[in-house]
Parts: C-alpha cells; structure tokens; sequence
C-alpha cells in the first residue's frame, strides 16, 4: 500500500513538473517570438537596382526600410518579398552611404553596420563661368555620393549649396581660378576624375582711364568691368601694388597714381593672384626738353631750357654739382637756370613735381673752358685698370688698344687709345667681373677723337649686349659723358665692357679715360 501510494504520488509529480516546465517553454517561446529583431543585411556593397536581404525575426511587422539619402523610403507595399525571416528589396536610387533604420510598431531599428554602395559618379554638364562667390550648377549621376570638389590649384570645397542624385549647386571660391575640377566621391568603388569641360571664372578688366595722361599723386578712374573684383593694381614702373583704393564698383575703380608710375599698361590682380593686363596705356605727364641754350655755356652764364610742362620741374641737375632748384624764371614752356661753376659736360636731369620719375635731355650741355674732371665713386680706369675691375683686361677684335697712352690724358698722366682698324670692330674690352651696380646710377667715361673721328659713332655695350650709342664731338678734345645705367643694361651687375665702333668706318683713334660708376 504504501509503495502503491509512493508510487502514484511519484506519478504525479512526474506529471506536473512536465506541465510546469511546457508550460515555462511555451511563455519564453512567446516572448522571444515577439520580438522584432534584425540579425543581419547585406550585402553591404551592392550597386543600385541589386536585391539586399534583410534576416531576422517577426520581420513581417516591419512597414517600411529608410535608408541614409534624402527620400530613400522604401515602403512595405514595395518589398520584393517579405517573411517573417526575411525580406527582400531592391536598392532604392536615392541610398547613401549610412546607417539603415526599420521602422516597426515596435520603434525604430538602426542597423549595426553601415550599407555602402558601388558607384560610379559622372558629370555631364556644368554651368560655363561665374564671378567667384555665385553659384554653378553640375549635373551628372550619383552626384549624391560627391564628398568634396577641388576648383584649380587645389581649392577644394565640401560644403555644397545643394545636393542630389543628378545635381550639384556650389558656390566658386573668391580665389578660384578658370579650370577643370576634380570630383571626388565615396562609395565601395570611391575615387576622383576631372571634368572634360572647364568652369571659367570672371576676371577683372581694365577699359580706359580717366584722365589720361595724369599727373603723379592724383586720382586716375579706372573704367571696365568686374572691377569690384580688383584686390590689386600695378602700375608700370611701380613695384609695390597699390591695395587700397579711393571708390569701387563693378563698372569703375578709382585710385591714386604712384608718384613713380611711367606710362604703360595697368594690371589688374584678382583674390585668385591671376592678372589682368589693359589694352590702352596709362600715360603721366612730364616735362619734356626740346633744346636748351646756349650750348657751349660758360659758368656762372644763364642757360635757357625750352620745351613742355616746365612748371612740373622742381630741380635741374647739371653733371659734377648739386641739384639747382632756385630758377631765374620757370613757364611751361621755358626754364631758366644759372650754372654753378664746376659744371661738367653731360646730361640735363629734370625732377618731377610729385613724382621719383626724372627726365633727362637726349643731347649733352657742353661747359666752355677747361671743364673739372668728372666725380666718379668707383674707377675701372685711373692711369691704369684699377683693381675695383675684378676681371680681365684686352681681347676684341678690329683694331688694337694701348693702356698705357701718354698722351692726350683727360685726368693724370695715362689714357687709353683705341686705333680702330675698321668699321664695328671692339679692340677696346674689360671682362669677367661681377660687380654689384645697385649703388650706382651713372656710367662715366671721358673720349678725345683724333683726326677723322668727329661724328662717328661709339657704341658703348655691358655684359655683350645692346648698348648707347655717343655721336663723338669735335676732334682734339676732351668730352665727359655720364650715362644712365638704365640706359646700357637691365642688369643687376656688370661683368664686361665693350667700346665698339658703330659707323661702319675705321682708321681713327679714339682716347679714353676716367672710366667708372657713380
């Protein structure tokens, strides 16, 4: 009886705990049924138009998928197939690179991983031009996935006016430049090209110029286009641009005229650093000098100079003595001086009112008397080729030179002569120096011309190139010439002087000495 009754009791335990523990299966089975999950989706690389799978559980409640992009919902109705394991669907053209989130009753489920795309991004079309700060328009393919555009020399911009599918609004940097652009997007194929056409931007342009000419430190207008685009204006002769104007506009830019400006183009700069250089020149006005007299003038004599815009002039300068800038009588069109004594033969200089700008006579006022040796800081020649000339001495062609000549001397007890054998020879040759000419502004040498030498010409050549040309002066005497440096080379250093016979003629000679800088 009692093995009966434990046996039955043993029965029913058996049974309830089977009970029990169906029934606890059966709740946790519930629970987890559910619940919805996403397990996975893929694959993450797909192109556009390719079926991505989504896995998990009670996926039939979900109702619709978003992707990363701007409209990219795909809703249940456009599922390709849905289970509660799975769905299927197509890649919609307006995913991106992101994060895809399921939209259930449930909330919102933000996949783990991010879906990238293969695309290959293309343009077809691009506005032509704009000023730098408008906007251009790309249009194209998957310019949706475009992360950055870069305009020429590296300017890259990657924050977009507007963005989608087929179309990019961006705005041109101020300091673009007209060229290519290279797109670069993202995406499981990401890379850059560079555009087949090219985005032209607007530059600045110079049309005319009022008044013209102009006087040094007065305001000039600058008329054309674009100009509220200008950031810098050279003018010729000037090196430091001029960045600060009085006005500007679109239409017109005006500014002050540097007091060393010479007439020349203008060039415009834009924020880019690309330039713009005017048709028409700007001219200045300036004195001129038409003749002067008398000529030989004795000192202490007055000299009489004719020519234009006189009343600009606010110093004359004769060779070997200081500026004069008290005058006997000043009129545009003539100028009146007293010339010191010590006065040398050589060119007039004029000084501009307002202006660094000088002018100077095309012809030599010669001094009467016995003229005082001219003032020369750096001699090559002094009796003898100084050692200042840190080169050689001789060589050349057509005739012979003697350095050591006793006479005729211009200062000392040497001169050189030149016996010119025929016509465009250069016997007469200093080379292989290096010498600085940034503290000077004047070459100097004195010529006697023996007989048959009065008007033939020397040609007076540095560094082996170009050259003055000297129309030599009666025979038998001494004539100082001083040179504007300008005038024989656009070099910063000298390394070879020449004395070249430029009439074609020969059997003359030809004296010189006191040769130098000053």
């Amino acid at each position: 009886m009692r093995k009966v009754y434990n046996g039955l009791l043993l029965a029913s335990l058996s049974f309830l705990i089977t009970v029990v523990s169906f029934t606890s299966c059966k709740k946790n089975s519930d629970n987890v049924s559910s619940i919805i999950e996403l397990l996975s989706f893929g694959p993450t690389g797909a192109r556009y138009g390719d079926t991505l799978r989504f896995i998990g559980n009670n996926l039939d409640k979900v109702t619709s998928i978003e992707f990363t992009g701007v409209n990219a919902v795909v809703d249940q109705a456009n599922f390709s197939k849905q289970t509660d394991k799975l769905i299927l669907l197509l890649v919609p053209q307006a995913a991106e690179k992101g994060y895809v989130t399921l939209k259930t009753p449930q909330g919102d489920i933000v996949s783990k991983t991010q879906l990238n795309l293969g695309v290959s991004a293309t343009v077809t079309s691009m506005t032509y031009g704009a000023r730098p700060g408008e906007n251009i328009t790309i249009t194209g393919t998957y310019l949706n996935w475009v992360r950055s555009i870069t305009f020429t020399e590296d300017k890259l911009v990657d924050n977009f006016v507007s963005q989608t599918f087929d179309q990019i609004v961006v705005t041109i940097p101020a300091d673009a430049k007209t060229g290519p652009l290279i797109i670069d997007y993202t995406g499981t194929d990401s890379a850059s090209f560079e555009t087949s056409d090219t985005v032209h931007v607007t530059l600045p342009k110079a049309v005319s110029f009022a008044p013209n000419p102009v006087h040094h430190q007065t305001n000039v207008t600058i008329t054309g286009t674009d100009l509220d685009l200008v950031k810098k204006v050279y003018f010729t002769n000037v090196a430091n641009p001029v960045t600060s104007f009085v006005s500007q506009s679109a239409t017109q830019l005006v500014v002050n005229v540097p007091a060393a400006t010479k007439k020349g183009p203008i060039t415009l700069e834009a924020a880019s650093e690309v330039q713009t250089v005017s048709i028409a020149y700007l001219d200045v006005v300036l004195p001129t000098i038409a003749s002067f007299s008398p000529n030989p003038v004795d000192p202490l004599a007055d000299l009489t100079i004719t020519g234009t815009n006189l009343d600009l002039v606010t110093s004359v300068t004769l060779e070997n003595v200081p500026a004069i800038t008290s005058f006997v009588s000043q009129s545009a069109s003539q100028l009146v001086v007293t010339v010191p004594t010590g006065t040398a033969n050589g060119l007039i200089t004029l000084g501009v009112l307002n202006s660094t700008v000088t002018v100077q006579s095309a012809d030599i006022l010669e001094i009467t008397g016995t003229a005082p040796p001219p003032t020369i800081a750096l001699h090559f020649y002094d009796d003898a080729v100084t050692g200042n000339w840190n080169g050689w001495v001789g060589g050349g062609w057509g005739g012979a030179a003697n350095y050591n000549n006793g006479s005729p001397v211009r200062v000392g007890v040497k001169s050189i002569k030149i016996d010119y054998s025929g016509g465009w020879g250069s016997p007469f040759q200093l080379g292989g120096a290096n010498i600085s000419l940034a503290s000077y502004t004047t070459f100097k040498l004195s010529l006697y011309g023996g007989p048959g030498s009065a008007g033939n010409k020397v040609n007076v050549v540095f560094n082996g190139s170009g050259g003055y040309q000297i129309t030599l002066g009666a025979e038998g005497e001494w004539h100082d010439y001083a040179i504007p440096l300008p005038s024989l080379t656009g070099s910063s250093t000298l390394s070879e002087i020449w004395l070249q016979e430029f009439s074609g003629v020969g059997g003359y000679s030809l004296y010189v000495d006191e040769i130098g800088l000053n």
